[in-house]
């Protein structure tokens, strides 16, 4: 039971946090800041962080569940940085772990010259 618990707390803590995604904006945007991207941001054309800026500009303005979406959003986005730097460090996830370098063919230098010992 201990082995399993053990194991189980390391999948947890090590394995799902590589894998952790950023909720998209959009599904901010769309959901529960909706009403207050129409009423302070329809002016603002979507991407380059543009909408995000007017409701910061609004912030005092906004209603407690949007304000609660951006937070959610916010948090999934610094995990998934976070994850990204673990995955990083983690050697299981680094490039070198994925592609290995080729076995070499030959030698990597040329073999020494022999030389005749003089009498």
């Amino acid at each position: 039971m201990v082995k399993t618990t053990v194991i189980a707390a390391f999948l947890i803590f090590f394995a799902l946090p590589a894998f952790a995604a950023a909720i998209p904006f959009h599904t901010v945007r769309e959901g529960p800041c909706k009403v207050e991207v129409e009423r302070f941001c329809e002016h603002e054309k979507p991407g380059g962080g543009r909408i995000q800026a007017c409701l910061r500009e609004h912030v005092n303005e906004l209603s407690k569940l949007c304000v609660k979406g951006l937070r959610a959003y916010r948090n999934s986005v610094n995990l998934h940085l976070k994850s990204r730097r673990h995955a990083r460090r983690d050697p299981l996830f680094s490039p070198a772990a994925r592609h290995p370098a080729p076995a070499a063919i030959g030698p990597a230098t040329a073999p020494p010259a022999t030389t005749t010992p003089a009498n």
